[in-house]
């Protein structure tokens, strides 16, 4: 039997300055011939296959970096330590060192590390261009606190499993402290050293199964989100002065001006006013000049780039910015003067804009209105003037929209959706309404986010833009594929984006109208921030940036200096090579907070549905996999799984690039798109997940 590769690592370790592979080989012999078995067993002969194994060995590890070669000499040219990020599934882990270097850890060589820790790792083998490594030290804990619930208690120990990580990781604690029950979580913190062999912990919070107070600490741990801010003295000083206090502003506090913003809205990005002119409208958008008070290069600024974001978690929120200024300096408050960035367009009435310009302003917002109370004025409720120019803003709102659609925009018809609360418990979760104050502000921000875009583009300023880029081919042809399965027509023609839209208009109040703009939105790219104008494939847009949210997003507050400098003829506040990674890390950053609000409303769901098992809903086949099919129900937006070892009338098989769920012998068959009655089975809080079988 030839050596392993394994053992031939083993034997490099060994060797100091140059070597062959013949030296190599030499070592494995005497080793070999050093092992005499008891009686009178002859020595091993070398495998006829050694040298060939050693030779591929050897070129692997040249090939990753461990080795260099000169002619036939080998050399060690760093040591078999790597260090790096460990990413961790159920089978096991992968090291990266972020350089391109990477190592499958096996779930018995992992020790006592965590997802997302830093780690030092020894190589351990190479076969067919893949390392494998053992973890020998945690460099840098990803967190040391974890949600956890009990698994076990001995005589002197309570034992745990960690929840919403990879790998099942137990860690335990002696026996004082909190007393959990069964169903309980436990908000653990991880300590030095080991107790019966496991990571030693302590309990730091304990939560009921019912106490949904732990909803938003178990999210903020899972994502390891930041925490509330330190305190900025400066900002709390009367008379603060701004950083551009120099500039000149121009006064618009007597220009009628009002926000749209949700019902519980504190922190207000964006104000609207609107004058109706002879050839169209002259149309402002005020965002909050939050670049006026937060220094870049600062204490707050970096601190605010490392979040990135708002994380909006129900009913709670963790601000990009310290509540001081998100919630009051900067923020467009009714009755009160503030600063702003105004951006002016000049739109004729078909919805083309002609002229537009940018200024430092001051503004005092006239009317703080909610979208359900401008969407009830806009139906006949109000005082006249406030009537009218919403109405105005409506009208232009629509032409705006109809102009881009018919430009190639997609208008997907996908309701978020919207968690009720009773105090801090949730009573339900349900399809958030689209009013037409929605569409209002929505048009009025893109079109200030577009002309940004282009001046910024064509004056050669380096900014951060919004790409979104054109679906590729294979999702384009495996989304008509599943189209042709539900007879929905997709012709495509020199405009894509027009294309999709009228897919999707050919399925309006059909039963899988759902399914197909879920579809279609899973076929696109991912939309992300970065250095190059690329262009905004969704909107229709050649141009595209965000400009109008600098409380919550970080690449506004980016663009906002950027525009300055462009405006001031002054020098740009930011290098391509600086833009591009700050792009990277916010488009990271964006994705994070995506998915913690995902998980939130995971949760709630489960809290909706623990009570409701064995009840009977209608649903909507939205996914296949291979374990069995996804079902949405019908009347609220709450996503289950059907398991295929559910279906007991037959042996059913799952053809995913199908989208079918078929009876080996009944030829029964679900298909995505079909409308179906399903009982509730199971509700599981730990993993997030809701059961059902066909009714």
């Amino acid at each position: 039997m030839p050596i392993s590769s394994k053992r031939i690592i083993q034997l490099l370790k060994k060797q100091h300055g140059d070597f062959t592979a013949g030296d190599i080989l030499n070592s494995i012999s005497e080793t070999r011939n050093k092992k005499k078995a008891v009686g009178n067993k002859k020595k091993k002969k070398p495998s006829c296959r050694d040298p060939e194994r050693i030779e591929s060995t050897l070129r692997e590890l040249v090939s990753t970096g461990f080795l260099s070669r000169q002619k036939n000499r080998f050399r060690i040219s760093r040591g078999f330590m790597v260090e790096g990020k460990l990413f961790l599934d159920r089978r096991g882990g992968l090291l990266s060192n972020g350089n391109g270097l990477e190592a499958v850890i096996k779930k018995e060589d992992i020790g006592h590390a965590h997802n997302n820790d830093i780690v030092s790792a020894e190589i351990t083998d190479v076969r067919r261009g893949t390392l494998f490594a053992e973890i020998k030290k945690v460099l840098n804990r990803d967190k040391n606190c974890y949600f956890a619930r009990i698994i076990n208690r001995t005589r002197d120990i309570k034992v745990f499993r960690l929840i919403d990580t990879p790998g099942d990781v137990e860690v335990a604690t002696d026996l004082n402290g909190p007393e959990p029950a069964p169903n309980d979580l436990v908000m653990i913190q991880i300590e030095n050293g080991t107790i019966h062999g496991m990571p030693r912990c302590r309990i730091i919070a304990l939560y009921s199964g019912d106490d949904e107070d732990g909803d938003f600490e178990r999210i903020k741990i899972k994502y390891s989100l930041p925490g509330l801010h330190k305190n900025y003295p400066v900002y709390n000083e009367s008379g603060f002065k701004i950083l551009d206090s120099s500039k000149k502003r121009t006064d618009h506090r007597k220009l009628f001006t009002i926000t749209i913003d949700g019902e519980d809205a504190k922190d207000f990005d964006d104000a609207v006013s609107l004058k109706k002119t002879g050839h169209g409208y002259e149309l402002y958008v005020h965002i909050a000049d939050v670049s006026s008070h937060v220094e870049k290069g600062g204490e707050l600024d970096l601190e605010a780039l490392s979040r990135g974001t708002s994380f909006y978690l129900g009913n709670r929120v963790i601000p990009m910015l310290p509540e001081v200024l998100s919630n009051d300096l900067c923020s467009l408050r009714a009755g009160v003067d503030r600063y702003a960035f105004t951006v002016v367009m000049k739109i004729d009435g078909d919805g083309s804009i002609k002229d537009y310009g940018f200024h430092r302003s001051v503004i005092n917002v006239d009317r703080r209105l909610t979208y359900t109370s401008a969407s009830g004025i806009i139906d006949g409720g109000g005082s006249a003037v406030l009537r009218k120019t919403l109405v105005e803003m409506e009208r232009l709102a629509a032409v705006l929209k109809k102009k881009r659609m018919g430009e190639g925009r997609i208008d997907l018809n996908m309701p978020d959706e919207k968690v009720i609360y009773n105090g801090n418990r949730v009573s339900a979760i349900k399809f958030a309404d689209r009013l037409s104050s929605h569409m209002i502000i929505e048009e009025f921000m893109l079109s200030a986010n577009m002309v940004v875009s282009m001046a910024l583009d064509r004056s050669g300023t380096p900014a951060l833009y919004r790409i979104h880029e054109e679906m590729s081919p294979e999702s384009l042809a495996s989304l008509k594929k599943f189209l042709r399965l539900l007879n929905v027509k997709l012709t495509v023609g020199a405009n894509l984006g027009e294309s999709l839209q009228k897919a999707i208009e050919s399925v309006i109040g059909k039963e899988y109208e759902q399914v197909v703009n879920l579809a279609i939105l899973k076929s696109m790219m991912q939309a992300y921030y970065g250095a190059e104008p690329l262009g905004h494939f969704g909107l229709g847009f050649e141009d595209y940036t965000h400009f109008t949210s600098p409380i919550r997003r970080y690449p506004d507050l980016v663009v906002h200096r950027c525009l300055k400098s462009m405006i001031d003829g002054e020098k740009p506040p930011y290098p391509v090579d600086e833009l591009q990674k700050i792009g990277e890390m916010n488009s990271d950053m964006e994705r994070v907070a995506q998915r913690a609000e995902r998980d939130l409303i995971k949760i709630k769901s489960c809290r909706l549905m623990q009570e409701r098992i064995g009840e009977v809903f209608e649903v909507l086949v939205s996914g296949i996999a291979r374990f069995g099919f996804f079902v949405t129900l019908i009347d609220m937006p709450i996503e289950g799984m059907v398991p295929l070892k559910s279906l007991s009338d037959d042996y059913y098989i799952a053809v995913e690039d199908e989208y079918t769920v078929t009876g080996r012998k009944t030829g029964k068959r679900y298909r995505l798109g079909d409308k179906i009655k399903a009982r509730l089975t199971k509700v599981d809080l730990e993993t997030l997940r809701i059961d059902f079988e066909p009714a």
